[in-house]
């Protein structure tokens, strides 16, 4: 057992993103899967005005997600 380590799952919706993410876990064992939909993320309102204005990303609360991810054990 080293350190601990994140492997993140990225793609459009319906890729099968989820799927891989369980069916991973599931065959590492001691695994904690985090999906992003399970966070409600504070944030700018109008996605495309955010986008427009540069899709700063420092205008979004992550502090939950970030705060798991720092901790993965937890």
């Amino acid at each position: 057992m080293g350190n601990p380590f994140i492997i993140a799952v990225g793609g459009v919706s319906g890729s099968g993103k989820t799927t891989v993410s369980k069916d991973l876990s599931s065959k590492l064992g001691n695994a904690k899967t985090l999906f992003f939909d399970d966070y409600d993320f504070n944030g700018p309102s109008n996605i495309i005005d955010w986008v427009e204005r540069g899709a700063d990303y420092d205008e979004w609360d992550l502090d939950l997600l970030l705060t798991q991810l720092s901790h993965p054990k937890k």
